[in-house]
């Protein structure tokens, strides 16, 4: 495997009397920082796992790494800005997504993103040491879900990297000050830490912490002795339970920085429950993860703490009630007041009047494709719908979806193209692309782990040659291509799909999904055209259209309320001309039908886009 780190510039190397380097200094960003120590802490041998630096544009702060010739190889660096173009130096799609990033060539998977990047090095340790699993946490789950699904992803990958970032920049310049307002996440954690343990195997962990046979919670309470009692409060020992995963020590090397700006005594008086966290992690490994993160960054070199330790002598920290990070994540509105959605028919038809005096066609037309450009019967088994093990009630209506997105594609497509899969899940439609269009390279874009190894799998069994996994988020995709697919994108991703076709200029084919998941993010707000942002409906009117266009049900049941259908199928045209015009608005042409046999999904829209290059 290839890991891809971003440094800002090389302060010296020290070299033996050969010549040889023994020790790199270098200027790296947090995130860098955070994978290297875990890299060493893990030791992770240089030949398994080879470490590259790519260099980027500075940012506010930068950390001083020291790294030994011993425990990482020889450094390879590339000095081009990343932030310009990829270095013409690496021949490695590692580079078509943001850093951090780790490819292993020989599955053909890349990996963006902090919290996958550790997973895959800490995956890569213990499979050389197996009585390391648990740090993958039960079943192998810790930080499996993606950031834009898990809160609690979200926190270790984003927000905690950012939070620690302030508290380095407020140590800075003219930022210097005696008094420090701790970023909200700080809190966060204080707040998760007093919780009680959650966990899925609760009675089974009972039972072997406290040596008892126990199967419910009515058995627990009939418990006499209250030694055999088990205290949830006092067993929340880490992060995400009883036992130390991956996700304390990454948290533990960020807050370690923290540590060194407010200093052992101040966190233990203004954040107890997290200084008593840290103690654990401390003990648990004997300090051998506080001696290498002081290893990697010792603080006579640190550019952004040295020499400033004394200046903090107070620190203040908001500590919400009853928070947890075990909650999932649900991207809601937040429209509040007069701002919230309304469901009432009556307000639904005065919304949909007021869009009929938006002047413009809204609609979709009847698939006009015959007959399809393949035959199922010549398709590998393993590329069919069934082949990825799909229940066989759904096989029929899935190859009806595939075969309409198909059809464009292949119409659209030219030998040498890229063609990008977005949101791929277990490759049902990017696999039969690939089969198809062998003179293609396809890439399967997903965030999920589960899902993308069932099609990776799938992909090796029939031998392909032509497909490139991606395991991220659609923000950090940034590669060049041709032609962008997605089935049944999940709300505002269908939106981020759009835009990274329009940047790029590409074709797309899309069928979108989850029409009430939408909401403004910072690169895709509502309306999406001109026209309709002009038109005077208001975000709330908006909103409330897409959440009527998921009251969409199959016409030829007895307990679909018909009008309600068709208002929701009408509710999706709407939506869509707004995309459909914003696609026009930036060159495109664009087509908006509906898949062939319209009762294989009730979200059975599709937009096909070409660029007249």
């Amino acid at each position: 495997m290839e890991l891809y780190l971003t440094y800002h510039r090389i302060i010296g190397i020290t070299s033996s009397e050969t010549g040889v380097p023994e020790f790199h200094r270098l200027d790296v960003p947090l995130e860098s920082y955070i994978i290297l120590t875990l890299y060493r802490y893990l030791n992770i041998h240089p030949s398994n796992v080879g470490v590259h630096f790519v260099r980027c544009k500075a940012a506010s702060n930068v950390l001083s790494v020291i790294l030994p010739s011993s425990g990482f190889g020889m450094l390879k660096f590339f000095d081009q800005n990343i932030d310009e173009k990829p270095p013409t130096a690496i021949h490695d799609p590692a580079l078509f997504c943001q850093l951090p990033s780790i490819s292993s060539r020989n599955a053909g998977l890349i990996v963006s993103g902090l919290c996958g990047v550790c997973r895959r090095i800490t995956q890569e340790h213990v499979s050389h040491n197996e009585s390391s699993v648990g740090l993958l946490g039960f079943k192998g789950n810790t930080l499996v879900a993606p950031a834009d699904a898990s809160l609690w992803t979200k926190f270790c990958e984003l927000d905690m990297v950012r939070c620690v970032g302030q508290i380095l920049q407020c140590a800075t310049g003219r930022d210097m000050v005696n008094h420090i307002m701790l970023p909200d996440e700080i809190g966060q954690l204080e707040s998760h830490l007093q919780q009680p343990l959650k966990s899925h195997n609760i009675y089974k962990l009972i039972n072997l912490v406290n040596n008892v046979r126990i199967s419910s919670d009515g058995e627990h309470r009939q418990l006499t002795d209250t030694k055999q009692r088990f205290d949830f409060h006092a067993n929340h020992k880490f992060a995400e339970g009883y036992e130390k995963t991956l996700a304390d020590i990454m948290l533990f090397i960020c807050l370690e920085l923290v540590e060194r700006r407010l200093g052992h005594d101040l966190l233990r008086q203004k954040l107890p429950h997290v200084s008593g966290w840290f103690g654990r992690v401390n003990l648990d490994d004997e300090g051998r993860l506080y001696r290498v993160c002081n290893e990697i960054l010792p603080a006579s070199e640190d550019s952004a703490l040295a020499n400033k330790l004394s200046i903090v002598t107070d620190v203040q920290v908001r500590i919400p009630q009853e928070f947890s990070l075990y909650k999932s994540d649900t991207k809601k509105l937040n429209l509040k007041g007069d701002q919230i959605l309304t469901t009432n028919q009556a307000e639904v038809e005065e919304i949909l009047r007021k869009v009929e005096t938006i002047r413009t066609d809204i609609g979709s037309r009847v698939n006009d494709w015959d007959t399809n450009v393949f035959e199922w019967e010549s398709i590998p088994l393993e590329a069919r719908p069934e082949g990825g093990k799909l229940p066989a009630a759904r096989v029929l209506r899935k190859r009806h979806q595939i075969e309409s997105l198909v059809n464009e594609v292949v119409q659209l497509a030219s030998d040498g193209d890229t063609i990008v899969d977005f949101c791929s899940g277990t490759g049902h439609l990017g696999i039969i692309l690939a089969h198809l269009l062998p003179r293609c390279s396809i890439y399967l874009l997903e965030n999920k782990e589960e899902s993308q190894q069932r099609a990776m799998e799938r992909v090796a069994r029939l031998g392909l040659r032509n497909v490139t996994f991606f395991q991220c988020n659609l923000d950090y995709f940034t590669a060049r291509f041709d032609i962008g697919v997605s089935l049944h994108a999940c709300g505002v991703a269908t939106d981020i799909v759009l835009e990274k076709c329009f940047a790029q200029k590409a074709h797309f084919v899309s069928c979108p999904c989850c029409y009430g998941k939408l909401y403004n993010i910072a690169h895709v707000a509502y309306p999406r055209s001109r026209l309709f942002q002009d038109s005077g409906l208001l975000l709330k009117e908006y909103f409330c259209i897409a959440h009527c266009a998921d009251q969409t049900h199959d016409l030829t049941s007895d307990r679909t309320n018909v009008a309600k259908a068709q208002q929701g199928f009408h509710c999706m045209d709407v939506i869509d001309t707004d995309r459909a015009l914003r696609a026009e608005e930036l060159g495109y042409r664009v087509d908006r039908k509906r898949l062939k046999d319209e009762s294989c999904t009730p979200k059975n829209r599709l937009l096909i886009g070409s660029f007249n290059r």
